[in-house]
C-alpha cells in the first residue's frame, strides 16, 4: 500500500507482511523527521487493562508502637503549619459570625422610613394587590369600589352611611 499526496512529500510504503510475527512496523526517516508506523492488530485486539487478582489479607502482628520520624517530631514542634479539620471548622465559624454581623450592619444603616426604594418597592406592591383584589371583588359582587369602602367603612362600625 502506498500513499502519495504530491511531488515534495515522500510517499510512505507500508509493506503487506504476511508473516505472524508478534511486532509489525514500519519506520521511515527523513532528514529530521522519523516516523514509526505500527499495525494495530501487532500486539492482538486491544484489551482493557485487568486488575491484579486479590490478595488476602494478613492480620497484624502486635508489635511495639513505631518510633517517631523526624516528619512527625517536626509536625508536633510546629503546630502552626498544620492545617487540622478543627481548625477550619473554627475558621469557618468565625466566617459565618462575621458575614452574619456585615449583614446586620448593613441592614441597619440608613432611615427605615422615608422614601427609600426598598420602601417605594413594596407599597407599590401592596397597591396592585389592593387594586386586584378590588377588581376582582366589584366583579363578584357588583358592587363598585366606592360602594365596597362604604360597606367595609360600616360593617367595621367605623361610620354610619345607610
Amino acid at each position: 500500500m502506498s500513499v502519495a499526496s504530491s511531488p515534495s512529500f515522500p510517499c510512505i510504503k507500508l509493506p503487506n507482511q504476511s508473516s505472524s510475527s508478534s511486532t509489525q512496523s514500519c519506520s521511515y526517516s527523513a532528514s529530521s523527521l522519523k516516523f514509526t508506523i505500527r499495525s494495530s492488530q501487532a500486539d492482538g485486539p486491544l484489551r482493557r487493562p485487568v486488575a491484579p487478582a486479590p490478595v488476602k489479607p494478613v492480620p497484624p502482628s502486635p508489635s511495639p508502637p513505631p518510633a517517631k520520624t523526624a516528619a512527625v517530631e517536626a509536625a508536633a514542634a510546629a503546630p502552626s503549619s498544620v492545617v487540622t479539620v478543627e481548625f477550619q471548622r473554627q475558621k469557618a465559624k468565625e466566617l459565618q459570625e462575621y458575614f452574619k454581623k456585615k449583614k446586620l450592619m448593613e441592614a441597619n444603616q440608613g432611615p427605615f422610613f422615608g422614601f427609600i426604594a426598598k420602601n417605594e418597592i413594596s407599597n407599590g406592591r401592596w397597591a396592585m394587590f389592593g387594586f386586584a383584589i378590588g377588581m376582582l371583588t366589584e366583579y363578584a359582587t357588583g358592587s363598585d369600589f366606592v360602594d365596597q369602602v362604604k360597606i367595609l367603612l360600616s360593617n367595621f362600625g367605623i361610620l354610619d352611611l345607610e
